[in-house]
């Protein structure tokens, strides 16, 4: 009995085209899915040295990218432009951060490296206390937590920075002129300070009177904030942070010793340094605000930055319940 071929041919005209189509969107490149990881800057490889030291570098359903910065200023403009999603720096950037307009959040706080600033002078200088610094030549690197320290100490010795001759200079630079004899004072944080006291140098005094310039943040792009993934990421890292930062504190000659192997510092330069300081992560409440808000007044003060800013208005708290609670 004969068929009918005709429907099956109309049948194969159809799905030609189809199967053409199938076949060349077979052959093109796969586009992957955005990769889950979180990009982060690190200031001289130590963020990642600290994770690696105690563990906490091995993360779960997320990777990190690392990118090292050599200063918080130009980790904070990468921060802004979303070129990477979070770092830690001390103190200052953030303000000056704010000030301009960055798209950056501070996320996390740990404090107790006060005592790491000092105010410096000659061994054999006749100064002993700040008033002498008067009409003194003093080095300093400007809108540093070291800045702080020195208009901190002046104002309450009840002078001004028209007071003193302000040598503004990187903390290389002012090394080498300080141990030349050419200025009569430098405020400067480790570890240069222990480097310079090795040589002779004499502290005038430190910074266990202002505990804002013991400050260091986490801090995050408003990209990465506003991404849920990265978000999430987020609150890991900065628990991890916590938990290493409490390992370090703890062990502070393990430390040391990973330390010296990063940085290639001297290990006692490295202990003394450590033992100076008690870090430790604490939530980001109005404390810690109105201590930073203190060195952002003296900075618009000085005209550092251009405007007053009030820094709470850059603080997402929201990841205050994941740190460890402390007695």
């Amino acid at each position: 009995m004969p068929t009918n071929a005709a429907p099956a041919k109309r049948l194969r005209r159809r799905l030609t085209p189809l199967l053409l189509l199938g076949a060349l969107l077979g052959a093109l490149p796969a586009h992957a899915a955005p990769a889950a990881q979180l990009e982060v800057g690190d200031q001289s490889g130590l963020i990642q040295a600290l994770l690696v030291a105690a563990g906490e570098d091995q993360v779960q359903g997320y990777t990190l990218d690392w990118h090292p910065f050599g200063t918080g200023t130009a980790l904070m403009e990468a921060l802004s432009a979303a070129a990477v999603d979070v770092g830690v720096v001390g103190n200052a950037p953030p303000v000056f951060a704010q000030a301009g307009g960055f798209d950056v959040r501070v996320v996390a706080s740990a404090e107790g490296a006060q005592n790491n600033n000092a105010l410096l002078v000659q061994g054999d200088s006749p100064i002993t206390r700040v008033a002498d610094l008067k009409g003194k030549r003093i080095a300093v690197a400007k809108g540093t937590s070291g800045h702080y320290l020195l208009l901190a100490a002046l104002a309450d010795a009840g002078l001004q920075a028209r007071d003193v001759t302000l040598i503004y200079a990187s903390p290389i630079d002012a090394q080498n002129a300080f141990a030349s004899g050419k200025l009569d004072a430098w405020a400067v944080w480790y570890p240069f300070v222990g480097q310079a006291t090795s040589r002779g140098a004499r502290k005038l005094l430190d910074g266990s009177q202002w505990p804002e310039t013991g400050l260091n943040f986490t801090v995050a792009s408003l990209a990465a904030l506003q991404d849920p993934h990265k978000a999430e990421w987020l609150g890991d890292f900065i628990q991890r942070l916590a938990r290493a930062q409490a390992w370090a504190t703890a062990n502070p000659e393990a430390w040391a010793a990973q330390l010296s192997q990063v940085t290639r510092l001297p290990l006692p330069l490295l202990r003394e340094m450590l033992g100076q300081q008690q870090l430790r992560y604490v939530p980001l409440d109005a404390r810690v605000a109105g201590l930073q808000q203190r060195l952002a007044d003296r900075f618009a003060e000085a005209r550092l930055i251009p405007r007053p800013v009030n820094v709470s208005e850059a603080f997402d708290d929201r990841y205050n319940a994941l740190l460890p609670q402390h007695p």
